[in-house]
């Protein structure tokens, strides 16, 4: 899609995003859409049902139609299983006496119009590393199997439908604003159930801008993290941004937080938008809910004045595919937290597995590497650049 084009789909998209978010009447499509296109855009950054109650005002195409119907119904299907479950799950940790803290999508969904608008892979919560110890046996007895364990956060998986992290840190301890979220609970209020708590909103909100951040980095982020802002903010009246602000600062921070908040409202709000914000906003579009531009592997271009794609870079960036640190590993691999020494051994487990298993993964990073080029390197240092990161 050409950067006219999905910038227009993709401010239509943000409008009607906004309409639902703000109970306003939509804005009527533009002459000549094609509804298929709008559809694959919402659905690349997950927003098929927040935007389902926009266009069923609409006269669409039957087909079109069809498919944001059994989406949707699909989505609440899962939702209200997955509400179920987290219900007996928090039920079974309170219970035992296990504090914990609900992070991003378990909590921020309930203040969306509606929860499914909202819905989330997975489900986050932060509990002391004590705690996070204990709730092994009581999530094994539930029926988890542990997939992962990191030195701050355990993943476990349920018939692969059903996926809790549970953190003993809000952020890792390498991040640089690690001290910012450092004694959780004292940041926290009591939620609903006795052992229940959420960040107060400041901190909450800061979590929020951080994995933002943590996205817009190492990959792109998509228009769903910039609603979570929005709606946070809007149900929050109270918000103190001035705290936030001074809290980023520290970090230098500040003109990325007022960038991207800025072009939040205007986006969601159907604003006019400045050359840079369109900038911005374009490279978002692109990236959809994850992100699509592979920044993870290349982030030593940051101190590279000279980004032309060059044939050694292209095999540097292929290396680092196949072989990474201990500190990209070690979360598939837990026995590389205590025996780092045995990094080489993980490499080839790793590509035996891949290359017997998992060939299309190969494909897909032959395809990552021919489509990169010098340019989009050079576009997404500027976009970095625009949103004051640099």
């Amino acid at each position: 899609m050409s950067n006219d084009l999905c910038n227009k789909y993709g401010r239509y998209l943000s409008s009607l995003m906004g309409s639902v978010l703000n109970s306003t009447a939509p804005k009527a499509p533009f002459e000549g859409i094609n509804w298929d296109t709008l559809y694959q855009l919402a659905a690349h950054h997950n927003v098929l049902t927040l935007i389902y109650p926009a266009i069923s005002q609409f006269t669409i195409p039957e087909d079109i139609k069809s498919e944001f119907i059994h989406h949707n119904n699909l989505i609440i299907a899962r939702e209200t299983r997955q509400e179920i479950e987290a219900q007996r799950i928090f039920k079974l940790l309170s219970d035992a006496g296990i504090r914990f803290i609900k992070l991003k999508g378990i909590f921020i969904k309930n203040l969306y119009p509606a929860p499914y608008m909202r819905s989330s892979a997975d489900v986050d919560i932060c509990m002391t590393k004590e705690d996070r110890e204990q709730a092994r046996s009581i999530m094994q007895q539930a029926g988890y199997t542990l997939k992962t364990s990191i030195d701050y956060a355990d993943e476990y998986n349920k018939d692969n439908f059903y996926l809790y992290e549970l953190h003993s840190a809000i952020v890792t301890k390498k991040a640089p604003y690690a001290q910012l979220f450092s004694d959780p609970f004292s940041k926290s209020v009591k939620d609903s159930h006795e052992n229940s708590y959420v960040l107060c909103p400041e901190y909450f909100y800061l979590h929020l801008v951080l994995h933002l951040l943590n996205h817009f980095l190492t990959g792109g982020c998509g228009l769903r993290q910039l609603c979570d802002l929005y709606v946070f903010e809007k149900t929050h009246p109270n918000l103190d941004l001035d705290f936030v602000s001074k809290a980023l600062k520290a970090y230098e921070l500040t003109r990325f937080f007022n960038t991207i908040r800025k072009l939040t409202f205007d986006l969601l709000e159907d604003k006019p938008l400045s050359q840079d914000e369109a900038d911005i906003a374009d490279f978002i579009f692109k990236s959809g809910e994850y992100g699509s531009v592979n920044l993870k592997h290349i982030a030593w271009l940051d101190d590279d004045k000279n980004v032309t794609w060059t044939f050694s870079k292209k095999c540097r960036y292929f290396l680092g595919l196949w072989f990474p640190g201990v500190r990209t590993l070690k979360k598939r691999y837990p026995v590389l937290e205590k025996a780092p020494i045995l990094l080489p051994i993980c490499w080839v487990r790793r590509i035996f597995h891949t290359i017997f298993f998992k060939r299309s993964a190969i494909k897909g990073q032959q395809r990552e590497i021919k489509r990169l080029n010098s340019q989009e390197l050079k576009e997404a240092k500027r976009i970095r650049k625009l949103s004051g990161l640099e």
